[in-house]
């Protein structure tokens, strides 16, 4: 199946904030609680190893779930590194709330960051968690390229992919889902409970930007095809597919600049 660039209406600045957070509220209860992204967790170590990187920056990072429980997953290897959530709709308060950062090893930037274009201060081994497939192929070669200018890592990291196989009877379920998990998500909320039950905004939403995600999912060719394309020496890329959950697998994609020896 060819990859389709579809909308998706949590994308839309138009789409008011209580049904974004609602949807980034349970896509972070299900990264918690499946933990997709531990699969991959030791390519990233030896990736951020290769680089040199001394922290994470994670971009799109909505609640901050995924990079979170990947940084407990690195350091079950032995990697202790600092993470920085950022994102270009700041989710305000869930983070504060939830992960109380403001440590050694936590940072929320609260102001937009555009992954296109990161800012020269943020600077460290950049993380994308089920979000590149927001990007067309223009933007994510300028995401990849912007990275490799700038002599910094990136990893490209999604649970989703163009196989309704696998994807088609979670779609199916996905307002069951989102109505069962709903009740644990923390802190409580009443827009929330409103876009959920009373009127289940939040659960039609999910399932529709969920296949549309699936859609626009790139494959690891097409992720092969946009990091040749950049043609730039001294910067190493690593592109595959491992198994996750179940059937869900994670496609990946790991450049960093090549240290002199």
């Amino acid at each position: 199946m060819r990859r389709v660039h579809w909308f998706e209406i949590h994308d839309s600045p138009r789409c008011p904030t209580a049904w974004r957070e609602g949807l980034v509220d349970f896509l972070s209860y299900f990264a918690r609680t499946f933990r997709p992204y531990d699969a991959i967790s030791g390519r990233l170590w030896e990736a951020v190893n290769q680089a040199g990187a001394t922290q994470l920056v994670d971009l799109c990072s909505g609640a901050g779930a995924p990079a979170l429980v990947i940084q407990d997953a690195l350091r079950a290897h032995g990697l202790t590194i600092p993470l920085v959530l950022t994102d270009k709709y700041p989710h305000h308060g869930v983070c504060r709330e939830r992960f109380k950062p403001g440590g050694s090893d936590l940072r929320v930037v609260e102001v937009p960051v555009d992954a296109m274009a990161v800012p020269g201060h943020l600077r460290g081994f950049r993380t994308l968690f089920t979000a590149f497939h927001h990007f067309s192929p223009a933007q994510a070669r300028g995401i990849l390229a912007d990275a490799a200018e700038q002599g910094q890592g990136i990893g490209i990291f999604e649970y989703t992919e163009r196989n309704f196989l696998i994807w088609g009877p979670a779609l199916l379920l996905t307002p069951l889902f989102v109505w069962i998990a709903t009740p644990f998500l923390r802190p409580f909320c009443f827009s929330r409970f409103l876009w959920t039950y009373l009127l289940p905004v939040i659960p039609l939403i999910a399932v529709w930007d969920g296949f549309v995600s699936c859609l626009r999912t790139y494959s690891p060719g097409e992720l092969e095809t946009l990091a040749a394309s950049l043609d730039r020496s001294g910067y190493r890329w690593d592109i595959g597919r491992v198994r996750a959950f179940g059937g869900c697998r994670v496609t990946y994609c790991l450049g960093w600049p090549e240290r002199a020896a």
